[in-house]
């Protein structure tokens, strides 16, 4: 059990922007859409979504961070590299963020997206120091994995949201 208080940072961070975006989709207009549905219904439908299942993910990682300290404190044994690890990984997922964010537009959501997962799970990877315990076979297959995911998913989730949901994302 690592003493890292990210985790909890981020479930709280979760908790207070579903509670926003939640509040934000009840402000938007009450225009019936196809089906019956208003521009709300999937805001809201997502950000409480993401509350119910950041708010015992809140509980239990804060549970876990205070255990951890106590037993850390305990022991008299700190690990200084664990929170630059994790200072480390915020940064690199903000700045893929806003690289994303930018890419949108101009690459299409496809391949926008599917650059943004395979970035996402390498980086986090690499700070967290596994990937340098793989042997060079195993890196490789890794990486081929990371890149099958990135791709099916981005393809998976633009079908949903064109096919199923109507709704169109940049091509």
């Amino acid at each position: 059990m690592a003493k890292d208080i990210g985790k909890p940072i981020f479930d709280l961070f979760l908790v207070v922007a579903s509670a926003i975006g939640f509040y934000m989709a009840t402000t938007l207009p009450a225009v019936s859409m196809a089906g019956g549905l208003s521009p709300a219904t999937f805001p809201k439908l997502i950000s409480g979504l993401i509350f119910v299942c950041a708010v015992p993910c809140l509980i239990r990682d804060s549970y876990e961070w205070l255990a951890a300290r106590r037993v850390l404190e305990d022991a008299k044994v700190l690990n200084a590299t664990a929170p630059k690890k994790g200072i480390l990984q915020w940064l690199t997922i903000v700045a893929l963020i806003i690289v994303y964010i930018n890419s949108f537009e101009r690459l299409g959501y496809i391949a926008s997206t599917a650059i943004f997962c395979f970035l996402n799970v390498v980086c986090l990877v690499i700070t967290s120091g596994e990937f340098q315990k793989l042997s060079n076979g195993r890196k490789l297959r890794n990486l081929a994995a990371y890149t099958v995911f990135a791709f099916a998913l981005s393809l998976v989730i633009y079908y949903v949201f064109t096919e199923l949901f109507n709704i169109p994302l940049p091509d």
